[in-house]
């Protein structure tokens, strides 16, 4: 150790050291020994030490988990407990996906390499990966998870380029990032860094970024070719969609559609586990959730709902969902910890930024951007202002007098918005510190304009993205009279231009809402003059090939056009005036007969792998089984979307269920979302009667399907075990033919054990078509839970005869003994077939049974099952002896008569 000191002292001569060579190597010895506390504490002198000795800081413990680090402390929100990740569980909200390209399909499906490496699994990562984790919350989790678990080393960072140096390692390393760089091309100068096959994990706020289309082929380019050592991998790394050349993974962390449930139950349990006074309730936040925020509008971060959750006693005291002044009540709650004046001063900001068509509402802005959004004039100062502070009573009053008038003479330099916490920093920009409460207060501002305002103070906001959702977010939140008086001015409507097809539009889709929630039950004819304005632009002579769209509201994704057909279909349920001109699928409420099913609607499914259903595909769908629901019978020839709802109303006794309405539904790509939404439908009825109406139907489809892979899988489907679960087995099985049971009987071992003895029993007819030396393996496939039905096979002439006594002694070896000696119960035939059947191991009973039944073999008989099992019967042998002596004594008395 001291010549390590000296070499310290000497080489890094600019460190301050602590004096003297032994000072220096009784520390190194301590490192040695396990006690790394005054080196992680001097992270510079901790890096000349693994220079000099050419090692990684994990290799002298000074990287990996801190005593700590499995301890997660929550200083922004006061009140909540620390979290032991050794101790508690941690909340699972979502999980990565890849990012998928079309020329670039990803043979990895998870990261569980970095997350849970299997202990038996030497080969270390060795591929960089890129994982997207916008919620800061949820990602600084999963980093203190991976530092607490220890695998690898993990550094936190503001920017990749920050920790350029630490790429350089030959080890496996996690970096999570909190920032981005100068840069669009500073993370793939620093991702170039990274030697050939060592493993990176990138957890960032942000998806890394591509180069754009070159027009040709990237890596024949004159651009690429242009670029040499560094810069070339840098560019290499930045292909766009992947490509061949690119060695970036990119993953995305996508929550679960149900992630707010999952979120408030775990906080429960936390706050139970940890002793937290509080009324808090889970299910009660959900269900104000439910109603005050169904699209996720307002509270959409995991931050935002654990302030909730914080700054209220239980849920009783939140606000109604249609409280015009909700979100001033929710923003002083929300921010307890903060100054007084910060709520209104964020109103100020939030509502100067909104009414700034020209400003994207959501992103980070510059700092002078947001400065200019507050034009303020000379500020004139009179005796209200300056009195307090000289006369006030105590020197409390005149402290908050001077402060507020300080605060009234900043109100216009940039950095007072950033000092008061109204602005957080984001690689050089500034976005809200608190996102929700700017939402919310604009909340409130809609809602007073849309009830007292001329419709122009919101209406222009419906052709912005960004903007029209929290105005759809407020139109939920109107009173639904409120809502039928903003309808109802259609006249002042048509005056607005432009912005009026907008407004219109919103208005329609928030009534397809209500009716979907069930709000609106009988008319819609307050609404029809302004629906008549909407479809009126609808483009609908060509309805059969593409979407009639509105004009304020972009299709381009699922979501989008899921939204708008919802929308409409939820207006078809309505028995108002036929308001769409011929027979369409954009209003299948409105017609009696529909034509062909379009492409639009035929090609509309929930993503491939879906493992929840994402809130506007349950919405559909629901609004689908309310249309069937007045269905008198099915049309025959529908899109798959509605198969679903066809079989929900079977469960309910509807009407007749057909097998072809399992098609494209229980298929291996949608097991994962299918499975459940099913059960879960079916289970709203009575489960037997709904499982009776279902099970001919399923059954009927299932033996239809080729066998393979994916025929083994559905075995194990959770639809099928409901309904296996849930039938009264002596119905489910005489309903079905002779093709139906033959058909489960050909791998019973998929039943449940109650099912196997009845469906045996019930083909009876159908033993004698066994081809001869299957009868073993027929029987096989029941397991020992038949055992009982076998006894009845004893009595059959067939060739199951035989294969049915030796699996009783397989499975029920002391039935089968007690058979034996009550031989009255059997006939002849199954006693001599059951007691041949014996084997050596149980040689004992068919003994016993054979010594107080000697008339169910003929003397021959007996003397020649003696033979046989004398080579192996132990100490039975004397018995079996015994048994043949007796069989002689009377014929060898016979003789001796005869000469005498």
């Amino acid at each position: 150790m001291p010549g390590i000191a000296k070499q310290l002292q000497e080489r890094y001569a600019s460190v301050d050291w602590p004096p003297g060579a032994r000072t220096l190597a009784t520390l190194l010895g301590k490192l040695d020994s396990g006690d790394a506390v005054w080196w992680r504490k001097r992270p510079e002198h901790a890096a000349c030490l693994v220079q000099l000795l050419d090692l990684e800081l994990l290799d002298l413990g000074l990287a990996g988990p801190r005593a700590a680090a499995h301890v997660i402390e929550f200083p922004a929100f006061p009140g909540m407990p620390s979290l032991d990740l050794r101790r508690d569980g941690k909340w699972q909200l979502g999980s990565e996906k890849p990012v998928l390209t079309e020329d670039r399909p990803s043979s990895a499906h998870s990261l569980e390499e970095w997350f849970a490496p299997s202990p038996g699994w030497r080969r270390p990562p060795c591929e960089l990966n890129w994982l997207c984790v916008a919620d800061d919350l949820e990602r600084h989790l999963l980093a203190k998870t991976l530092e607490a678990a220890g695998h690898y080393e993990l550094v936190f960072a503001q920017t990749l380029d920050d920790v350029s140096g630490r790429l350089a390692s030959t080890k496996p390393l996690v970096v999570a990032v909190s920032g981005m760089g100068a840069n669009a091309d500073a993370d793939f100068t620093a991702l170039a860094l990274r030697p050939e096959g060592v493993g990176l994990l990138v957890i960032a706020p942000y998806a890394l970024p591509t180069r754009p289309e070159m027009g040709g082929h990237g890596y024949l380019s004159w651009e690429r070719a242009s670029l040499q050592g560094r810069e070339r991998i840098a560019f290499d790394l930045s292909t766009a969609g992947g490509g061949l050349w690119s060695k970036v993974h990119r993953w995305v962390w996508k929550r679960f559609p149900d992630w707010r449930v999952r979120f408030l139950a775990w906080l429960e349990r936390h706050f139970d586990k940890a002793g937290k006074d509080s009324l808090y309730s889970a299910t009660g936040v959900q269900a104000w959730l439910a109603r005050f925020d169904p699209q996720e509008e307002w509270f959409h971060t995991v931050s935002d709902l654990l302030s909730l959750c914080l700054g209220f006693e239980g849920e009783k005291k939140l606000p109604n969902e249609d409280d015009a002044q909700a979100g001033h009540t929710l923003v002083a709650a929300l921010q307890h910890s903060q100054p007084a004046f910060i709520g209104a001063r964020l109103a100020e900001l939030c509502l100067a930024r909104w009414r700034c068509s020209h400003v994207a509402w959501n992103g980070a802005l510059s700092l002078d951007a947001w400065a200019a959004l507050m034009p303020l004039g000379p500020v004139v100062l009179g005796d209200d202002d300056l009195t307090p502070i000289v006369q006030g009573k105590t020197a409390a009053q005149r402290k908050k007098a001077a402060d507020a008038l300080s605060q009234r003479l900043q109100g216009a330099n940039p950095q007072f918005l950033l000092q008061g916490g109204l602005l957080k920093p984001v690689a050089g920009t500034y976005e809200f510190q608190h996102r929700s409460l700017a939402n919310l207060l604009v909340r409130d501002q809609l809602l007073a304009d849309m009830v007292d305002a001329p419709l122009s103070n919101w209406a222009w906001a419906c052709f912005d993205a960004e903007r029209c959702r929290l105005v759809d977010a407020a139109l939920d939140a109107l009173p639904l009279k409120a809502l039928q008086v903003l309808a109802s001015r259609d006249t002042e409507l048509e005056a607005l231009g432009v912005a009026a097809i907008g407004a219109s539009e919103a208005v329609f889709y928030a009534v397809g809402r209500r009716i979907a929630k069930g709000e609106i039950t009988s008319s819609v004819d307050a609404f029809v003059p302004l629906a008549r304005s909407v479809l009126a632009r609808l483009d609908m002579d060509e309805v059969e090939w593409s979407l009639p769209v509105p004009w304020s509201r972009s299709m381009d994704s699922e979501k989008d056009q899921l939204e708008w057909i919802s929308a409409c279909w939820a207006w078809s349920l309505m028995p108002t005036p036929r308001l769409a001109s011929g027979a369409s699928w954009l209003f299948p409420g409105w017609d009696a007969v529909l034509p062909q099913p379009p492409g639009w609607l035929t090609s509309l499914w929930p993503d491939k792998d879906v493992e929840q259903l994402p809130r506007w595909w349950q919405l559909f769908f629901q609004i689908a089984e309310e249309w069937v629901k007045d269905l008198d019978a099915p049309p025959p020839d529908v899109p798959r979307v509605l198969k679903m709802a066809y079989l929900v109303k079977a469960a309910h006794g509807g009407w007749q269920a057909q097998p072809s309405w399992w098609d494209e539904l229980l298929h291996f790509d949608n097991i994962g979302w299918i499975d459940e939404a099913l059960v879960d439908k079916f289970g709203k009825a009575m489960a037997q009667e709904a499982a009776k109406r279902l099970w001919p139907s399923y059954l009927g489809w299932e033996a239809a399907e080729k066998t393979g892979v994916e025929s083994w899988s559905r075995h194990s489907w959770r639809v099928r075990r409901w309904l296996l679960e849930s039938l009264p087995i002596p119905w489910a099985i005489d309903c079905l033919d002779v093709a139906g049971r033959v058909y489960l009987a050909s791998f019973p071992q998929t039943l449940p054990p109650s099912w196997r003895g009845p469906l045996l029993l019930s083909l009876n007819e159908q033993w004698k078509t066994i081809p001869f030396g299957e009868e073993f393996a027929f029987l096989r496939r029941f397991g020992p839970t038949i055992a009982d039905e076998l006894e009845q096979l004893l009595e059959h002439k067939l060739l199951l005869r035989g294969a049915a006594a030796n699996w009783i002694w397989r499975w029920n070896a002391p039935r089968a003994g007690d058979l034996l000696q009550h031989a009255e119960a059997l006939t002849a035939e199954a006693w001599s077939e059951l007691f041949y059947a014996c084997p050596t191991e149980q040689l004992p009973m068919a003994l016993g049974a054979l010594q107080a039944h000697p008339d169910r073999l003929t003397r021959a008989e007996r003397a020649a099952w003696v033979r046989q099992k004398l080579p192996a019967s132990g100490g039975l042998a004397q018995s079996l002896l015994a048994l043949l002596h007796a069989e002689r004594r009377p014929a060898e008395g016979l003789a001796s008569g005869s000469a005498a």
